[in-house]
């Protein structure tokens, strides 16, 4: 349960409490046009990322990191520009400001957030029954639950963020705003370095290395602090509410804003702890959850005539095998083979472009990654895309398993 529980979470709460902040802040300034654009661009990318989904759980085929990749390019360039003309039509009236550019810039953001995040909230279902002997029985439910509460847990948070938000001020909203969609930008920049250097497609200079490192041993930070300024919304409607003085002509007048001051305060209180619950999950329940995985060291290979052969009579039984091969600059490639059916082998590095070097290991028949304790699918071990092992050509000859150290050479700088 906690386990899907944290991945829905960490996944979806600082985009959904992003989402009704932007979503507030447009209806908070009147810009009621942007409603429509907002909506078809969420749906929109829901789809896309449907059928990424779909693409990616039946044939194995795709390459993620391209993918996210180009909507992450997509989405920093539309945030930019998106507050760039928000914060240009602050003065003009809201028929004005709500002009054609500003509507395409709204569709383009929501379309990427969801093209982008969604893809792994439709994936998630696929690994319920993984593991699990019946799907009616106690686990299960308890793993649909953790699914399913994740799930409502960001939803109550976007809406109630966005029912705050559209109480704020302009002027105190929009500060709020900047300092959240600066930090997601922020996340969004490390995740494009990440990918570019991983796949080799920019040179790899140790400063921007050492940068992108840093940044992301710190991304939870970047987290909290969107996080924080929902909160920070909440409080400060909140304490505005408390000091309010109940106006009007007469009674109805005055009971009606006494209903609206009332109603602010309870999404201020629901904003303040539902954010607080998924913070907790994220922290505590992430620490909870961690289990520290005690491995055997990989058996060392060493080549001949630049191969390295694996007897099938020792790879053969279906467990998951680690190896590691010393290159001649003394870098520790570690590698895996598993044998999937009576006649296919999964060969592959022990380290994936999701996750790094961080390996995997076994667990009740399972290949298991050690990072995001995700379950690969057999079948698709050899196959580049998500968090599968990044592939490594092999061959079959005289009964044993052949990698040639040229290949295993070439991928050294993901161990480095």
């Amino acid at each position: 349960m906690l386990h899907f529980l944290l991945l829905v979470t960490g996944t979806l709460l600082a985009v959904s409490a992003l989402t009704g902040m932007l979503h507030g802040y447009a209806i908070g300034r009147d810009l009621l046009e942007v409603r429509a654009s907002i909506r078809h661009g969420a749906i929109a990318g829901a789809a896309v990322a449907a059928v990424l989904a779909l693409l990616e759980f039946t044939t194995g085929f795709v390459v993620r990191e391209y993918y996210n990749l180009a909507l992450l390019c997509v989405a920093v360039v539309s945030e930019l520009a998106l507050a760039s003309m928000l914060a240009a039509t602050r003065s003009l009236a809201p028929e004005k400001a709500a002009a054609l550019p500003l509507r395409l810039a709204f569709f383009i953001v929501l379309f990427s957030w969801g093209a982008f995040y969604l893809p792994d909230i439709f994936i998630y279902p696929s690994q319920f029954a993984v593991g699990v002997v019946q799907v009616a029985s106690s686990e299960f439910v308890f793993i649909v639950t953790g699914y399913i509460t994740g799930i409502l847990l960001c939803l109550l948070a976007g809406y109630s963020v966005f029912r705050i938000c559209r109480g704020l001020p302009e002027k105190i909203l929009f500060p709020i705003f900047s300092l959240a969609l600066a930090a997601f930008c922020l996340g969004q920049l490390v995740s494009t370095g990440q990918i570019l250097l991983g796949r080799g497609l920019v040179p790899r200079y140790n400063l921007a290395l050492d940068v992108i490192i840093f940044l992301l041993d710190n991304a939870p930070l970047l987290l909290y602090w969107i996080i924080g300024t929902g909160v920070l919304a909440a409080v400060i409607l909140w304490l505005r509410n408390g000091k309010a003085e109940i106006a009007g002509e007469n009674p109805a007048l005055r009971r009606k804003a006494r209903s609206a001051l009332r109603t602010h305060m309870r999404w201020s209180k629901t904003a303040i702890l539902s954010l607080s619950a998924g913070l907790l999950v994220m922290t505590a329940g992430a620490r909870f959850s961690a289990r520290a995985v005690e491995l055997s060291p990989p058996l060392e290979m060493t080549a001949t005539d630049g191969e390295i052969a694996h007897p099938t009579a020792v790879v053969g039984d279906g467990a998951l095998h680690r190896f590691v091969y010393k290159t001649q600059k003394g870098v520790n490639v570690r590698y895996i083979i598993i044998k999937k059916s009576e006649t296919a082998y999964g060969v592959g590095l022990d380290a994936c472009d999701v996750c790094g070097p961080s390996g995997y290991f076994e667990r009740k028949g399972q290949v298991v990654c050690i990072l995001c304790d995700v379950v690969m699918n057999k079948s698709t071990i050899g196959f580049a895309g998500g968090c599968n092992p990044v592939p490594l050509k092999f061959s079959l000859k005289d009964g044993g398993v052949i990698i040639n150290t040229r290949d295993l050479e070439a991928q050294a700088h993901r161990f480095m």
